[in-house]
């Protein structure tokens, strides 16, 4: 594979990965989440935590897709 493509491709799960935490640690998760993620020792993030991971993880996929599809 070409060298671009592996950076682009490990930029996009990085973005996943992020925005996928950020989901499971939602600040607006109901009751019963909230509960059993402080019963299991788990937490939620603040508003403001949770806001700056979905950024960072977009941020980080559009940034792969660009790495990949850019020309020369």
């Amino acid at each position: 594979m070409n060298r671009k493509v592996v950076i682009g491709l490990v930029l996009i799960i990085a973005g996943l990965v992020v925005v996928f935490w950020a989901y499971n640690h939602s600040p607006h998760a109901g009751l019963g989440d909230r509960l059993m993620s402080e019963l299991g020792g788990s937490y939620t993030l603040s508003k403001q935590m949770y806001a700056g991971s979905m950024i960072v993880g977009v941020i980080l996929g559009i940034l792969g897709l660009y790495t990949m599809f850019k020309k020369k």
